[in-house]
């Protein structure tokens, strides 16, 4: 079975290796990972399924794409996962002018010298993407990774044989849709008890389609929809509208991590100075809070 291959130019600086980090340690067991710095996964497309690798560099990405079903092939299918491919290493992000605005901040100086072109990772699925921020909620990544893992394996669809073949020992499981969530989620989602009913909730308006998350939508529109769901709050939009949109203007404020991130920085720590500081880089706050992300990113992929 031979891939598809392509590659996909980054604008100028691009660090590479934070996004690779950041998919490793938030990788799911079946679904996801990271072998020789290369990025693999399992991906759902119309009519079909694909396994993906993608190894980044300084210039961009080289992807291999290997398809399977009926419907699934064709230039068609590779053209939309390369897409996807590039808004999950957040290519095209304007990195002169982000890093530009964030050497306002001196405390920034050594954080922008390791990581110049910082990017915030995106998706290629925005239904997984909700679940996955349902589920790791107030809990930690590893905790929040299991129960993923747990449940890829229960709902989610076994890979095609030949992909199998292909993928690398472990990967086997497509990431569960709404509909098989909605269905079957009921003793599979662990987790504090309005926790799995949210993410239930969730699940049954996806699979009707009362709540759509897709890239159609602006941030004003996504944060109204899912904030309009019970046990949905602020941090779970912005999160969600971060990845899922590619939001650059987002201070996820509430975040334990990225504040200890700015005390550790020598920042203000507490909400309402950090928001008052962290207007002086608007309109790319979601990047100053990539890089107050990063010590707490590097210490869990390590």
């Amino acid at each position: 079975m031979l891939p598809a291959a392509f590659t996909l130019p980054a604008r100028q600086p691009f660090d590479h290796a934070g996004v690779t980090r950041f998919l490793a340690a938030h990788a799911i067991v079946g679904v996801e990972a990271v072998v020789d710095d290369e990025y693999w996964r399992t991906l759902a497309l119309p009519g079909g399924q694909a396994v993906l690798a993608v190894r980044a560099d300084p210039a961009g990405l080289s992807a291999r794409v290997w398809v399977a079903g009926a419907g699934a092939g064709g230039a068609g299918a590779v053209e939309d996962v390369a897409a996807a491919v590039g808004r999950l290493y957040d290519l095209d992000a304007d990195a002169p002018e982000i890093d530009a605005a964030l050497a306002r901040v001196p405390e920034l100086a050594a954080s922008l010298a390791a990581a110049p072109g910082i990017r915030m990772p995106g998706t290629t699925d925005p239904h997984e993407t909700l679940f996955r921020t349902l589920i790791g909620q107030q809990v930690s990544v590893k905790a929040a990774r299991t129960v993923q893992g747990n449940l890829a394996a229960a709902l989610g669809d076994p890979l095609d044989g030949m992909l199998a073949e292909v993928a690398p020992a472990g990967l086997g499981r497509l990431f569960p849709t709404a509909p098989q969530i909605a269905d079957g989620g009921t003793g599979v989602v662990r987790g504090p008890v309005q926790r799995v009913r949210t993410i239930l909730a969730v699940a049954e308006a996806l699979a009707d389609g009362r709540l759509v998350v897709d890239r159609s939508l602006s941030v004003a529109e996504l944060t109204e929809s899912l904030e309009a769901m019970p046990g949905i709050g602020p941090w779970t939009a912005g999160y969600v509208s971060m990845r899922v949109l590619g939001a650059p203007d987002i201070l996820l404020d509430g975040d334990l991590a990225l504040r200890a991130g700015a005390a550790a920085l020598g920042l203000p720590s507490e909400r309402r100075e950090l928001v008052r500081f962290a207007a002086r880089v608007a309109p790319w706050r979601s990047y100053f809070g990539m890089h107050l992300w990063r010590d707490a990113v590097a210490t869990i992929a390590g």
